[in-house]
């Protein structure tokens, strides 16, 4: 059991946050047990009274084979695959260099705040593995995918289709624990050919398995997908080999058609909205309000490495900053990164918001020595850089301190 003495802020809604001053934070184990005024509680508590306590941020679109080529920058998304992303990725069929860079990726991504991640791997089963054991080690909670690539790839990640299918299936069945899930990762269309992303389709709809993918997010690849596959649109390709599903996570989504918006809608797959990854690779503005009136989810990645930062208040803030004219209130930049991005992944019953019986996945920030705590803490933890210090990190209640 423990008694924290702290400040809340706890998503509600895209237009709400509450604010909780001086409650007390008991914890069960892993679990929230109870929340209660100062004023109310009777007993010893820990003071982390000059801290906020907010739910642990998600992170819904991350390459970890991608975290040491941060600022590798060429300024389009093809060119940099082949000159940065390939030669770095190939790195982790080693299984040393794999379990080093996932122990390191892991680490950063808790001082972070980060508690949970959906996370693409380099083309290997080694890789994979690692991630997974290296997180299971750490007490991580995570969707994990080996990255699929069974066509126009570089000969030394190229997968055989059976290669990318069986091992997918075998890491589905193995790496379902209470924080660890697989999550089945097709590159995006180029890179896979029509009987992977058939059978990977097949599969996902049959187990309710989730998918994660790459769409829309540069005009010469869309271009290149339309040849490739001689389809009216990117979204096609994907629905028409099963792809589209309600556990489908479709990372970008910027350059799509009123059609492809009803497609999407219709299927119910979500999109991960990486501002800053788009700004980075110059691939273009995130529709916005477009994706909104849809009525399609969305929730926000880092994008590692394009996007050149793990910490999810800077891609809230940058997702305020990528939009022309449109403002978005400090209370959806929370929402987006936490309760929202929850729902997201069906587990909002679970995190994404402080409440008795929800996992304790909390992050303990400081402010800086001249800022107070009070009704502008949400808004300057959204819009400072880093001077909000990670003090502590739980995931499921289990302690990271820094």
């Amino acid at each position: 059991m423990r008694n924290i003495l702290c400040n809340i802020i706890n998503p509600v809604s895209i237009e709400k946050a509450e604010y909780l001053t001086n409650h007390v934070l008991s914890l069960d184990g892993k679990t929230i047990l109870s929340i209660t005024s100062l004023s109310d509680f009777e007993g010893e508590y820990e003071d982390y009274s000059d801290c906020l306590a907010l739910p642990g941020f998600i992170d819904l679109h991350v390459h970890l084979s991608q975290y040491r080529i941060r600022g590798h920058y060429y300024p389009a998304l093809l060119p940099w695959l082949k000159q940065s992303v390939f030669p770095e990725e190939s790195k982790s069929r080693d299984l040393d260099y794999a379990q080093k860079l996932s122990e390191d990726f892991f680490i950063a991504q808790l001082r972070a705040g980060t508690t949970c991640s959906v996370i693409y791997t380099a083309p290997y089963r080694e890789a994979a593995d690692a991630a997974f054991f290296t997180a299971q080690d750490m007490g991580i909670r995570a969707l994990i995918g080996m990255t699929l690539m069974d066509q126009n790839s570089p000969e030394n990640m190229l997968q055989t289709t059976d290669y990318a299918i069986t091992n997918s299936i075998e890491l589905h069945e193995k790496w379902q624990t209470d924080l660890l899930g697989y999550i089945f990762t097709p590159r995006f269309a180029p890179t896979c050919t029509k009987t992977l992303m058939q059978e990977i389709g097949s599969y996902a709809n049959v187990n309710k398995a989730f998918v994660q993918t790459h769409l829309s997010e540069n005009h010469a690849e869309i271009a290149w997908v339309k040849e490739l596959f001689q389809k009216e649109s990117y979204t096609d390709v994907y629905q028409d080999f099963g792809i589209l599903t309600s556990r489908t996570l479709l990372g970008h989504a910027i350059h799509l058609s009123d059609q492809e918006l009803g497609t999407i809608k219709a299927s119910g797959a979500k999109i991960t909205h990486c501002p800053d990854s788009n700004f980075y690779l110059k691939s273009g503005e995130y529709p916005l309000k477009r994706i909104q009136e849809a009525g399609i989810p969305f929730g926000l990645g880092s994008d590692v490495g394009a996007g050149t930062s793990l910490n999810m208040l800077y891609h809230a803030k940058m997702m305020n900053f990528r939009q022309s004219s449109d403002p978005i209130m400090p209370e959806e930049m929370l929402y987006r990164v936490t309760l929202g991005s929850a729902k997201l992944l069906e587990l909002e019953d679970r995190i994404g918001s402080l409440k008795p019986g929800k996992d304790a996945d909390i992050v303990f920030l400081s402010p800086p020595p001249d800022v107070g705590i009070d009704q502008h803490s949400l808004s300057q933890i959204c819009f400072y850089g880093e001077e909000f210090r990670v003090k502590e990190v739980l995931v499921a209640g289990r302690r990271h301190t820094f």
